[in-house]
């Protein structure tokens, strides 16, 4: 698709490796936004993340799929594919990351990065078993698998941190209001694209 598109493979490295810089500092400032009393507002703080590590698995996810929306829309390359393309690149290696997290922190490593570790395994089989092979046929349209992961991701991450932490829980903690407004926009973005998609076939 991508080559009959006329879309060079080595614009779409170049993306990939500006989508991970734009997510690497967007997860960190959706951290520090996160927890302002983290003492992180220096800018000598906010950038050397391994001395004052702290990251934001969503608001990385979220920041790298905006960049890749209006970056397709400015190279006039097709958004909808594209981000199914990223989202299945980033779904085969979540669970590697993830896995490198556990190992450097030796034990250290908080509840919810376990739990994540295991979903994302999960995510991944459903993913390429179940949800990608509808996606190449052209059964759901464009972009809709890259919002089912960000609407998976949410859910799982949201409900994570409910259980793990439920006696401390807060709905109305930052973090969580955002989750929440990522996975009902995402649940409204594709209940859109596939209602217009069976719509346009039947006409």
């Amino acid at each position: 698709m991508i080559i009959r598109k006329d879309v060079a493979l080595e614009r779409i490295f170049s993306m990939a490796i500006l989508t991970g810089f734009v997510s690497l500092i967007s997860a960190r400032l959706g951290f520090v936004i996160f927890n302002l009393h983290s003492g992180l507002l220096s800018p000598l703080a906010f950038f050397a993340i391994p001395y004052f590590p702290g990251l934001s698995l969503i608001s990385g996810v979220t920041g790298g799929s905006a960049f890749i929306y209006f970056y397709s829309i400015y190279k006039k390359i097709p958004v909808g594919r594209l981000f199914d393309l990223f989202s299945m690149s980033f779904i085969g290696v979540f669970p590697i990351g993830l896995l490198i997290n556990i190992l450097i922190q030796q034990g250290r490593e908080p509840v919810i990065i376990n739990v994540l570790f295991v979903s994302s395994i999960i995510i991944f089989f459903v993913f390429s078993k179940l949800i990608f092979p509808f996606s190449s046929k052209g059964e759901i349209k464009d972009g809709s698998l890259g919002l089912i992961f960000i609407l998976i991701l949410s859910f799982i991450y949201f409900t994570a941190k409910l259980f793990i932490n439920i006696k401390s829980f807060s709905f109305l903690s930052a973090e969580n209001i955002f989750i929440l407004v990522v996975f009902f926009s995402s649940f409204v973005l594709i209940l859109n694209q596939e209602i217009m998609n069976k719509y346009l076939i039947k006409k």
